[in-house]
């Protein structure tokens, strides 16, 4: 798969650290992310396919990515959107970027690697997308 070399690739750059002390809100942290992708061709904010008043993060052809560095509630409805397009063929499978170590984003109730495969394993028989989980730390 090509796009998660690139996506790989993008995250792994020496030159993409998070900056901490500068994010301020949480949102801040995501947008950090986010323009690392859309300084190679990603494209940010585009709606959902099949939703759109939904946005994802950003999105290269076909294939989305939602970045949730924040509240590990915030995930499920990221679920639902890629469900949606994923339902109506419109995606073939989708990605997310969640905290790896969440302490090391200063809490421990950021979306982790962790919390984000139990919601997923909660919800196994309905959720049906393929999806790479990505977790990555400043």
């Amino acid at each position: 798969m090509t796009t998660e070399i690139e996506v790989i690739d993008i995250l792994t750059d020496p030159n993409h650290q998070i900056n901490l002390r500068s994010a301020g809100k949480q949102r801040n942290l995501s947008s950090q992310v986010q323009n690392w992708f859309t300084e190679n061709g990603w494209e940010k904010e585009k709606s959902s396919f099949s939703i759109p008043e939904m946005k994802y993060y950003l999105v290269k052809e076909t294939i989305p990515i939602e970045i949730e560095l924040g509240h590990q509630r915030l995930v499920f409805p990221y679920f639902f959107e890629f469900l949606a397009d994923y339902s109506k063929e419109q995606i073939p499978a989708a990605i997310m970027i969640v905290t790896g170590n969440p302490d090391s984003f200063g809490h421990n109730w950021h979306c982790s690697l962790q919390s984000t495969k139990r919601k997923i394993d909660a919800i196994r028989e309905a959720f049906l997308v393929p999806l790479l989980l990505i977790a990555i730390n400043p």
